[in-house]
C-alpha cells in the first residue's frame, strides 16, 4: 500500500512540472518619482500655563483687619472717655470711647479702601493641548521598467532617476 502511495505521489508530482514553468529574471528600473507616506498620530499632553487678566485690586486690602492703628484708636478714644466719664461711669465711658476710637480708624481705612487701582493678576493653570506628531511610514516609488510604469511601496528612499534591480517572476502554465 505504501509502496502504490509513493509511486502515486511522484507521479503527480512529474506530472504537475509538465504543465507550468516560471522563470525569474533580475531587470533594472528607473525611479520616476516618490512619494513619501506618512502617518498620524495624536495625544492630548497636559501643560502648565500662565494666564493673566486686568482686574479692579483695591488700593488698600487691609481695611477690614485689625491692626496696630485699630489699638491707638481704641487707646486715645479711651482716655478721651475716661476725662469725660465721672464717678462709677468712668469705666464705661473709657471703654465705649475705646470701642468708638477703633471704629473710627476702621471707617477711615474703608474710606481709603474705595479707591481701586487696575492691576494685572496671572495664575498658573494646567492646559490641556493636543499634539499631533507625523511619522514617515514608507515610500511609494513609481517606477519605470521593461517599458512599462509600475508602482511599488518601500521602506527605503529612492531618489528620482536612481536605478533599482527587480526581480521579474514569469509563469507559465497550460490550461
Amino acid at each position: 500500500m505504501l509502496k502504490n502511495f509513493l509511486l502515486f505521489g511522484s507521479l503527480l508530482l512529474l506530472t504537475s512540472n509538465a504543465y507550468s514553468k516560471t522563470n525569474f529574471y533580475q531587470v533594472t528600473g528607473s525611479i520616476s518619482s516618490v512619494e513619501v507616506l506618512k502617518t498620524y498620530s495624536t495625544q492630548k499632553v497636559p501643560r502648565n500655563e500662565k494666564r493673566c487678566s486686568i482686574q479692579r485690586v483695591p488700593v488698600n486690602q487691609d481695611a477690614n483687619k485689625f491692626g496696630a492703628d485699630n489699638f491707638i484708636g481704641a487707646l486715645i478714644g479711651g482716655a478721651i472717655g475716661n476725662k469725660l466719664g465721672d464717678g462709677g461711669g468712668k469705666a464705661g465711658a473709657t471703654a465705649l470711647g475705646a470701642l468708638i476710637g477703633s471704629e473710627v480708624v476702621r471707617n477711615e481705612k474703608a474710606e481709603a479702601n474705595q479707591n481701586f487701582v487696575e492691576k494685572e493678576v496671572c495664575r498658573v493653570q494646567k492646559v490641556i493641548h493636543t499634539e499631533t506628531t507625523e511619522q514617515i511610514s514608507g515610500y511609494r516609488l513609481i517606477i519605470d521598467v521593461d517599458g512599462e510604469t509600475i508602482t511599488l511601496n518601500s521602506n527605503r528612499s529612492y531618489n528620482t532617476g536612481d536605478l533599482i534591480t527587480l526581480t521579474k517572476k514569469v509563469s507559465y502554465s497550460l490550461n
